[in-house]
């Protein structure tokens, strides 16, 4: 019987068949995977383009607003306390009005109608208080009281040692009250140094304040005890151009007040009193630069030859052999005149820095007449650039952008309270410039006018 011969399975066909089959399901697998995930995926959110904004001219608005502040200051009188002396202590042939300590009509104790006192949060909380000097309230949690101790505040003029020291105490009063929850500090100026009770705001705790007390009491208590005692305060931004160049002239009134300014800005505090006899305005900034100090120095030189001296140093050293006879005479008109002051009561005069410039400029005058062998004073005329009020106010705003804006802080109110003899001068121009001064630190001002002076012309 026939059987045929099976062929063997061809292996290259099925595996063809195998592969075609494996990749129609792969394809399967992709796109019925693509199309159930399209199927089940979420709609994207659709949103429709807001109406535009009406924009705002940034600096036009801010312009407005500055202009209603202004104007709603201008339009509010300007308080001048005239302080009425109540006693007068009769003299032979002077006359000398000193405010007494128990009244609460001179120069006052803190509370109503007086100096200043707290407001309605005096208690012992947490938290932010008023505090009213001379109607100017301010609130916050961090005070910072800022004395001017130069001499030029103890002047007959303003009462002299006796006032200065009564509102030296109604300060501490008002520190004495202030609630423990606050914060506070002082500190005092004096010619560009600079000296703080504590390096940094502490609390007022009972022991604090009587601490504060107990150091604040021999400043300018008498004529061997003026001005700052222990400068140990350096800003860190005085380590800036700005600073520097203001430093190299200090005691100009403009760059002191704004070296004390920057002190004020890293003590941080929410609210400042400042106490003084003048503030600058904002553009009172003046420096020597090198051109300054060349030109100056080649004046100085051409005004020693035309006075018959063929060299600087032959000039000072001629004038460093006379200088003590001209300290002699100094010291004994002010021994004669403190004398004649004790005789009848009146406390030492405090001569301030004009006053004394003058004392020395008269007795010169009389030894040029007096004295053959006399050598003449020759001063060195000092010529300064000056800072643009753009320029001093972008250093301020750089500095609290720096303490408080980065902080997330509100910046401080700088106020002041001004001292001015019952005789001084107040002018429009002196006004304008304290008024400059507090505007750009948002705060305000009094001046204290009235103070009792000691008439002491016949020392003039």
């Amino acid at each position: 019987m026939y059987h045929p011969r099976k062929s063997p399975p061809n292996k290259i066909l099925w595996s063809i068949i195998i592969a075609i089959l494996l990749l129609h399901v792969v394809v399967l697998a992709v796109f019925g995977g693509m199309t159930l995930y399209e199927a089940i995926r979420p709609s994207n959110p659709t949103f429709e383009e807001p109406p535009p904004l009406e924009k705002i001219e940034r600096v036009k608005l801010e312009y407005k607003v500055r202009m209603q502040e202004k104007q709603a200051k201008s339009a509010r009188p300007k308080q001048r306390l005239q302080v009425k002396s109540v006693q007068n202590i009769q003299m032979p042939d002077v006359s000398i009005q000193v405010p007494t300590m128990g009244s609460t009509g001179n120069i006052g104790r803190f509370g109503e109608d007086n100096f200043g006192d707290l407001g309605d949060d005096n208690g012992l909380d947490v938290g932010a208080i008023s505090v009213e000097l001379f109607d100017i309230k301010a609130k916050g949690e961090k005070f910072l009281f800022v004395i001017d101790v130069e001499r030029d505040l103890m002047q007959d003029s303003k009462g002299g040692l006796l006032t200065y020291n009564v509102i030296k105490e109604d300060l501490t009063e008002l520190i004495m009250d202030l609630p423990s929850g606050v914060l506070f500090n002082v500190m005092l100026f004096d010619e560009g140094k600079l000296e703080l009770w504590r390096p940094s705001l502490v609390a007022a705790t009972k022991s604090n304040k009587e601490s504060f007390a107990e150091w604040l009491k021999p400043v300018n208590s008498s004529p061997t005890q003026i001005g700052v005692r222990n400068r140990n305060y350096t800003p860190k931004s005085w380590n800036s151009q700005f600073a520097k160049d203001l430093l190299g002239s200090r005691w100009r009134t403009g760059n002191e007040v704004y070296l004390v300014a920057m002190g004020i800005l890293e003590q941080k505090p929410d609210a400042v009193y400042l106490f003084s006899d003048y503030l600058p305005p904002m553009a009172d900034a003046s420096y020597r630069s090198e051109e300054d100090i060349e030109e100056a120095e080649k004046n100085y030189i051409d005004k020693i030859e035309d006075a018959g001296f063929d060299s600087v140093e032959e000039y000072r050293a001629q004038r460093d052999a006379y200088a003590p006879k001209i300290r002699k005479r100094v010291e004994a008109f002010k021994a004669k005149e403190a004398a004649e002051r004790k005789a009848k009561g009146i406390p030492p005069r405090i001569y301030s820095r004009g006053e004394n410039w003058s004392l020395h400029s008269n007795i010169e005058k009389k030894l040029k007449e007096e004295d053959d062998d006399y050598v003449p004073h020759i001063t060195k005329n000092w010529i300064y650039s000056t800072y643009s009020e753009r320029e001093v106010k972008q250093f301020f705003e750089q500095l609290m952008r720096l303490e408080y804006d980065q902080n997330s802080d509100e910046r401080p109110v700088l106020n002041a309270i001004i001292f001015k003899g019952e005789d001084e001068d107040w002018s429009k121009e002196q006004d304008d410039a304290v008024d400059d001064f507090v505007d750009y630190f948002q705060g305000d001002y009094r001046v204290l006018k009235g103070l009792g002076a000691i008439d002491s012309e016949k020392f003039q």
